[in-house]
């Protein structure tokens, strides 16, 4: 027999290690004399002697101590019985298998996709610095146009600083996440969905207000509640990917569970200023230049501010209620 090999399996069966039978017969044992050494502290120096006859394999005990197993049998020092593949030969605290030629090969098994390998982040390598310097940006702008031009050079550099410094620390809190579970240490990966997601919140931070401006549409920044709660959600999920690549669908699911409580949550809260997610009124005012739709007249503008009346008249006995039990209790 030209062609078999001898595997070292584990506790579940599986092979461990595979050695090819080089010659017959074949020494099993511990001493470097062996043909076939097992670092088996259970096994004598020639343990087992392996043949190959006109019936096949056959399997001979030499001198020990601790003998050996065959299927669970046991087998005495001086004892003889043929090894086929679909036998389990134990000596001392190893288990073997022997396959020939002349076994049938098992079929192929389909690779599971836990198994397959996990593809790292691909994108140019021009992307990140780009995204970053937009970022930055925007960042600018968006600071100087909240200012009213009082500001010195310290807090305007301190209003960008402050969001970088959040960022760099929160990417690198998740590449420590990624290198435990991953030993791949992903900044750059977590860092470029820090600062995308990040990007698109600054720009519906300034779209969505000249919208509901430009279109008379107040109740459009609703949407910026849901952005926070969708696109927090989503930053989370595109962190999480790097770090457990594989249960992606059960992420999903789990981060938007999430989500949608945080969403009933501040539904919740908000109700009891009035509103359920965007306010009647728009807080900011953009350029009138900016105005697409033809203005209410003011007295229209008056009318529909009756209705804020009674909810506000509730409000302000709700807290009078609350500051006068405060009194009582000190």
């Amino acid at each position: 027999m030209d062609h078999a090999v001898i595997e070292i399996l584990d506790r579940e069966g599986h092979c461990r290690e595979t050695h090819k039978v080089r010659q017959w017969p074949l020494t099993i044992g511990r001493a470097p004399s062996a043909d076939l050494v097992l670092p088996d502290p259970h096994l004598a120096g020639a343990h087992a002697l392996l043949h190959w006859t006109e019936a096949g394999a056959r399997l001979e005990l030499l001198e020990s101590r601790n003998g050996g197993w065959l299927d669970g049998q046991r087998l005495g020092a001086g004892a003889t019985a043929p090894w086929t593949a679909q036998n389990v030969v134990q000596l001392g605290s190893t288990r073997l298998r022997l396959r020939t030629a002349l076994d049938a090969l098992p079929d192929e098994q389909p690779l599971p996709r836990a198994d397959e390998p996990m593809r790292r982040d691909a994108r140019p390598a021009w992307a990140l610095p780009a995204v970053s310097v937009l970022w930055l940006l925007v960042l600018w702008l968006t600071n100087w146009s909240g200012t009213d031009g009082s500001s010195t050079w310290v807090d305007t550099i301190s209003g960008v600083l402050m969001p970088v410094a959040l960022a760099l620390t929160w990417a690198a809190a998740w590449a420590l996440v990624t290198q435990l579970f991953r030993h791949w240490f992903a900044f750059g990966a977590h860092l470029w969905r820090a600062l995308v997601v990040s990007l698109v919140f600054q720009l519906l931070d300034v779209t969505l207000p000249v919208l509901a401006y430009a279109l008379s549409w107040p109740r459009l920044m609703a949407l910026d509640t849901l952005a926070v709660s969708v696109g927090g959600a989503a930053l989370l999920w595109w962190h999480a990917t790097v770090v457990w690549p594989r249960p992606r669908r059960r992420l999903a699911l789990a981060i938007g569970g999430m989500a949608l409580l945080g969403l009933v949550l501040t539904v919740g809260r908000r109700t009891e200023q009035q509103h359920w997610l965007g306010p009647n009124y728009l807080s900011a005012l953009p350029p009138p230049a900016l105005r697409l739709v033809t203005p209410k007249p003011v007295d229209s503008f008056v009318d529909g501010m009756q209705r804020l009346e009674a909810p506000l008249q509730k409000q302000a006995r709700k807290r009078n209620d609350q500051e006068q039990t405060s009194g009582d209790d000190e």
